[in-house]
């Protein structure tokens, strides 16, 4: 037994040699290792060059200083700051309000809550006529045409008789009116009073379409106006090119009684007051006829007696032949002279319902007014003709 055990150590003996076997280990560990660490390295600088490749992309490129701020930082930084004239020539090329992305998100635009309103002109005779409230449709003015004249008596003598006679002016009241329809959106989301806004807006639409036909209305459907039939006052004519206008001015004052004179006012277009102005400023003679006021918001004057200015008259044509005569003045006493009747004022009234279906509110305003020249003899015109 002992023979064979020998042998069989000694041929299998070698190759269970402990020594071979521990170096035969060892090499391969240390082959597996630098196969590892090879392996190793290149996932290394393969993900290093991603993070480089990455990190040199336009618009990545980093500071020297990774704690100093970029450009476009710095430069919208400033500008929040101190505004625009804190940014140097780069800092406004890399800050462009213009472009949302470059720094236009964060500038917000500002609405105003006041709006502006166009200029309304309108006559001033409401302000200068007689003016009445009345409870009905239409009112009767009785008129004197004429009083009575004594006469001088003796003691016992017969003393004279005489009736006065009357007339009377029928005016009537005309309603004016307007619907404005809104959205309930719009009411709800502006960002002024918009409510406030169109109400005062009708306000002074109907200011404007009441002066003008208290001037130059027709009668029909609306008040008859001042100069609707100029015919029934004392017309003083003068040339359409004005060159006798200062001298017409003057006859014209001194058409009118003294008596109306005393309290009169002259009404004109702008532009006539213009060209009386510059012919007397002109004149040697009549220069003085003319006088500005010194205080702000009074009337010039004109033979002393106040101009006020009417933008729906007649203005002078200027030379050659105008299609139709023109009234371009008009001097006298209008609190006597025209008749102002007030059945209801400005009444705006908000519908809510009728165009709800739709979303929409509706304001509707309306107005009752009438007028009519009552004593022509209290005013005079001016004719310009050919």
């Amino acid at each position: 037994m002992k023979n064979v055990t020998a042998l069989e150590f000694k041929d299998t003996g070698e190759a269970d040699d402990p020594i071979a076997s521990v170096a035969k280990e060892l090499a391969d560990l240390k082959a597996a290792l630098e196969t590892k660490a090879a392996n190793d390295n290149t996932k290394l600088t393969e993900r290093l060059d991603r993070i480089e490749a990455k990190v040199n992309r336009p618009g990545n490129k980093s500071s020297a200083n990774d704690n100093e701020p970029q450009v476009e930082t710095k430069a919208l930084n400033g500008f929040l700051r101190n505004g625009p004239q804190s940014l140097d020539d780069i800092e406004k090329k890399t800050l462009n309000l213009g472009t949302t992305t470059a720094g236009g998100y964060v500038v917000a635009p500002e609405y105003s809550t006041r709006v502006i309103e166009g200029l309304t002109q309108f006559s001033p005779l409401r302000s200068l006529a007689s003016a009445m409230s009345i409870g009905t449709t239409e009112t009767y003015i009785p008129i004197l045409t004429s009083g009575t004249d004594g006469g001088w008596v003796t003691e016992t003598g017969t003393r004279p008789s005489a009736e006065p006679a009357f007339e009377q002016a029928n005016i009537k009241t005309f309603e004016y009116a307007a619907t404005l329809p809104v959205s309930v959106q719009l009411l709800e989301d502006s960002a002024v009073d918009l409510a406030s806004l169109l109400q005062r807006w009708i306000t002074k639409k109907f200011a404007k379409a009441e002066a003008s036909a208290f001037v130059v209305g027709d009668g029909n459907g609306k008040p008859t106006g001042l100069l609707h039939t100029p015919g029934d006052y004392t017309q003083i004519t003068a040339d359409q090119d004005g060159s006798d206008l200062l001298e017409k001015l003057i006859d014209l004052f001194y058409a009118l009684p003294g008596e109306y004179a005393n309290v009169g006012a002259w009404m004109m277009k702008r532009s006539t007051m213009g060209v009386i102005r510059k012919l007397a400023d002109a004149s040697t003679t009549r220069r003085s006829i003319w006088s500005d006021s010194i205080a702000k918001g009074t009337p010039a004057t004109l033979l002393g007696c106040p101009i006020f200015e009417a933008p729906d008259m007649d203005g002078l044509v200027g030379a050659g032949s105008p299609a139709a005569d023109t009234f371009p003045v008009i001097f006298g006493d209008y609190a006597s002279a025209y008749q102002i009747v007030d059945r209801v004022g400005i009444a705006v009234m908000r519908d809510d319902f009728t165009g709800a279906d739709n979303g929409i509110v509706k304001l509707r305003a309306r107005r009752r007014v009438g007028g009519k020249p009552v004593l022509p003899e209290a005013a005079v015109v001016l004719k310009a003709t050919a």
